[in-house]
């Protein structure tokens, strides 16, 4: 295993990011909830609620209006990441926007498909929780344009925006495939599978 860094934030997916249909949808993320534990179930993430209920990300695979495609049930992404994204789109591509459920925090600038292509394995108080079937999360037009703060932003601008955001930078999707339910805390020690 080689150590990736440890778990900077959590967050749940209340909702979609995406609003509207065809030319006018935009990306909206007020639906991020961020929260100190997380629990991982082979149907996606969810989080302990203040009134003890479960609050399901909506790519959870129960969730009423799952967004769930089975790749995507889960998505991590790095912090460093942000970097290069805040110094292409500026301060206001703020810490935790691109959705991810799992954003980690390690040394290595830049982190790529082929980095977590076996996986990754979260350190948690019931064991190791298995993160496999990783793929791109690439990003979205409506994503793009809001990383560029313009709504009329040109087709050559949101093409380019788009190819920045690609290749792991947006993030990656993931399964938890382990055998029993895991719970997750901020600064979990996350490795990748070699």
């Amino acid at each position: 295993m080689k150590y990736l860094g440890e778990i900077a934030r959590l967050q749940i997916q209340r909702g979609g990011l995406t609003i509207g249909s065809g030319p006018t949808r935009y990306f909206d993320p007020a639906a991020l909830l961020v929260v100190d534990e997380m629990f991982l179930t082979t149907g996606g993430a969810c989080a302990p609620a203040a009134d003890d209920s479960c609050l399901l990300d909506v790519h959870h695979a129960a969730h009423p209006f799952t967004r769930s495609r089975c790749e995507n049930t889960l998505c991590f992404g790095f912090s460093r990441h942000y970097d290069a994204l805040r110094a292409r789109f500026g301060e206001s591509f703020t810490f935790g926007c691109a959705a991810e459920n799992i954003i980690i925090d390690g040394p290595a600038p830049r982190i790529t498909q082929a980095d977590v292509a076996a996986g990754l394995i979260i350190e948690t108080a019931d064991g190791p929780a298995p993160l496999s079937n990783v793929v791109v999360a690439a990003p979205c037009m409506p994503s793009s344009k809001f990383a560029l703060r313009e709504p009329a932003a040109s087709t050559e601008a949101i093409k380019s925006a788009m190819q920045f955001m690609d290749h792991g930078i947006r993030g990656f999707y993931c399964n938890f495939t382990g055998p029993k339910a895991v719970t997750i805390c901020r600064g979990a020690k996350v490795y990748a599978s070699v």
